[in-house]
């Protein structure tokens, strides 16, 4: 059941961060890209994590995982605001 388990969440992590690839490649605006770049592969790299932390359930490698995880959640929307900021051009943003 483990193995099951891990298999589901390595694929639905792959399929999700091919989706983000695709997304960049096929989406037509900046903004739409950098929406697919950040949501897409954020639940891709989060899934593929939890696949990783339970095929290895040593403390070292779920604390280095969880730890990678809180990093993506947070700096990800953070950057692409940022980004879409820029783009947009407001002259609010810093």
């Amino acid at each position: 059941m483990k193995d099951i388990l891990i298999a589901i969440f390595a694929l639905l992590g792959s399929a999700a961060v091919l989706l983000a690839a695709v997304g960049l490649l096929r989406f037509p605006d900046f903004f739409t890209r950098t929406h697919a770049a950040t949501k897409a592969s954020a639940f891709g790299i989060g899934a593929l994590l939890v696949a990783v932390c339970m095929e290895f359930p040593e403390w070292n490698v779920i604390a280095k995982s969880l730890f990678a995880l809180v990093a993506l959640f947070l700096t990800l929307p953070v950057a692409s605001q940022a980004l879409a900021d820029a783009a947009r051009g407001d002259d609010d943003a810093q």
